[in-house]
């Protein structure tokens, strides 16, 4: 069975490459850590899911490959079933900001024990920054992935101190704008997107929240215009 992985997992795969070990939090199928046993570029993985279905796959590709003594698979929420320090690099991918937050805080010795954390939020971006910031984290790397108009983004997280000094960067990520990633101006353009849809079902409404919503918005897409003119 060749494994294929989609742009967003080549990018992950690619910031995991250099450690030994690494533990794929809601694995799904676990074409992550097949793909970077198989090619030698981990040693070992541990494929977690909350899910027993998505297990059993994940079971079934690692036997295609031979890859039983090198990949282990666990039944579990979160960080839960790993120790502090089992695992060089934890990825946790493909959930909310707010799950992500609320894994690493459940289990904060073993997330704050592990050399890497590689993060890919879904949404919720800026509350998982501030978590990050607040609570003894650094992102020493950031990266966009791109599929059809989705634009992914990708945290190499370890721990020690890091402070935002702009409010944007909470949105678009230091790294983004300090280093003019050429995928930039597609993830503001997304964020417009989702934020004039925003603005637009709160534009006349009579509410106070909506009416603050909707200020809201307009500041928040004007600025982010602002940053896209300077790329």
């Amino acid at each position: 069975m060749n494994i294929q992985l989609s742009p967003r997992l080549k990018v992950i795969a690619d910031c995991v490459i250099g450690a030994k070990s690494m533990a794929d939090i809601g694995t799904d199928h676990g074409y992550l850590p097949v793909t970077l046993v198989a090619g030698n570029q981990v040693s070992t993985a541990i494929a977690v899911d909350v899910n027993k279905m998505p297990l059993e796959k994940t079971k079934k590709i690692i036997s295609t490959h031979g890859l039983e003594k090198s990949i282990e698979t666990r039944l579990g929420s979160g960080l839960s079933v790993l120790e502090p320090g089992e695992v060089e690099v934890i990825v946790i991918a493909g959930m909310g900001g707010l799950l992500i937050r609320d894994c690493l805080k459940a289990d904060s010795a073993v997330a704050q024990n592990t050399k890497k954390l590689i993060l890919q939020p879904m949404n919720n971006q800026k509350i998982l920054r501030r978590y990050l910031e607040e609570n003894g984290y650094q992102i020493t790397r950031e990266e966009l992935a791109q599929e059809d108009e989705r634009i992914y983004e990708v945290m190499v997280v370890e721990p020690g101190e890091m402070v935002f000094t702009n409010p944007l960067e909470y949105d678009l990520g230091h790294h983004f704008m300090a280093n003019k990633h050429p995928l930039l101006k597609a993830l503001i353009d997304r964020k417009i997107s989702l934020e004039e849809k925003i603005r637009e079902n709160t534009r006349g409404k009579d509410t106070s929240f909506a009416r603050q919503q909707f200020l809201a918005s307009e500041a928040y897409i004007k600025k982010l215009n602002e940053v896209k003119k300077c790329l």
